[in-house]
């Protein structure tokens, strides 16, 4: 059961680091349009958002 939640630890700060990466970098093609940053910059919040749950989630039944 260890293994297993270190595993999910480990998928969710990638999700968190991927997530964060995304908003600050933005589109990663060379002539972005606006609505391509603007979607690239939501996606990014919604897997730092991801992360950060399911790390949560995660630490507090680490705890019991």
């Amino acid at each position: 059961m260890r293994v297993f939640r270190t595993a999910i630890l480990v998928i969710a700060l990638l999700l968190f680091v991927i997530g964060i990466f995304m908003m600050i970098n933005g589109s990663l093609e060379m002539y972005p349009t606006s609505e391509q940053q603007e979607e690239v910059h939501i996606v990014g919040a919604a897997f730092a958002f991801v992360g950060m749950i399911i790390g949560a989630i995660t630490c507090i039944a680490r705890k019991k």
